[in-house]
Formats: C-alpha cells, structure tokens, sequence
C-alpha cells in the first residue's frame, strides 16, 4: 500500500495497473516481439550461428570448398542448378531455377549429434565418408533471423562430412556446421 494513499485508493491503482497490463496486447501496446521469437519454430537455439551470420569477417567460399575443421560457418558461393554435378542426388527433387552446391568439412572428432544450419531457405543433404546421412531432425523457420532451416545429424568418428545444398533461391548462403549442444 502506497503511504500516500489511503487504502481504497492503493487498491483502485493495483487493480487498474492489473487491468492495463491484462488488456495492453489486444490493444497493441504490448512490447515489441523479440528478434529470436521466429526460430522457436526450430525447437533448438540457433543464437551461435546467427552470431556467425552476422560476422562481417565471415570467411567466403566457392562451391566445392573443403574446410579442415568444424564448428565453424563460411558464405558461400552457389552455381545454378543446371551447373552443380551433384556427389549423389538431391534427396527432394530440384526446382528449375534455384542454386546449389557444397562444401566438405573435414574432421569430425568424436561420435555425436552434429548441426548444420543454413541462413536461407534451402534443401540440404549430409554425406559422412560418402553415405547419405538420415537427419535425426530437419526444421525450418521462415520467420528465423539468419538461421531459416537447421537440422540434426548423428555423425561418427570420420574423416569427411559433405553438405550439400540445392533449391536455393539466391547464389550464396551461410553455412554453419558444429557439434549440437
């Protein structure tokens, strides 16, 4: 109870104060939405790899790039379908017009669930010492800042892991590829 107030009034600016919190959303006063609130969609953080994302030092790579290690992300340069010879075929069918490619991280230390996440829409396939890799989850968040599809591979001990991306509708995307959490 405000000192100030007697107690009728203490309660009257409580119960309006309760009121005004109870109806701010239907009358669009309420704070703005989070920057994160479309990736819950994905069901996983994917705050790292927007961190990444977002580094202007973000290292760029051609299509075929072979990188040494993980739990890193690259930019890179996508051909036009038409032009990407494909290590096995896309698992979704391509679409006319859209880009593609890959890059080939080497070293996977120990057995584990690994994450790949794409910052636009796009098909990914993962390849581990050339077998395609079933993914133990594959999300998509249209609304997700920088992180629109992240899935979920259960990799072993190998010496390379190939990702390949097609149906991309612009000729770069950032890739990312670490260890889950």
């Amino acid at each position: 109870m405000r000192p100030d107030l007697g107690a009728a009034q203490s309660v009257h600016v409580l119960v309006g104060a309760r009121c005004a919190l109870a109806l701010a959303p239907l009358l669009g006063l309420a704070a703005p939405a989070r920057a994160d609130d479309g990736c819950a969609a994905i069901g996983w953080s994917v705050k790292k790899e927007q961190h990444w994302f977002a580094d202007k030092k973000l290292p760029k790579r051609a299509s075929g790039a072979r990188l040494r290690r993980i739990d890193r992300a690259v930019t890179l340069d996508l051909k036009p379908l038409k032009q990407v010879q494909f290590f096995l075929p896309p698992a979704k069918p391509v679409k006319t017009g859209g880009y593609a490619g890959e890059v080939t991280f080497f070293g996977v230390p120990r057995p584990g669930v690994y994450q790949v996440t794409l910052s636009e829409p796009a098909d990914v396939d993962v390849f581990e010492n050339g077998m395609r890799i079933k993914p133990a989850a594959l999300k998509s968040a249209p609304n997700c800042p920088d992180a629109r599809v992240s899935g979920r591979y259960a990799l072993q001990t190998g010496d390379l892991v190939l990702v390949q991306i097609s149906n991309a509708a612009s000729t770069s995307i950032k890739v990312a590829f670490e260890l889950a959490p």
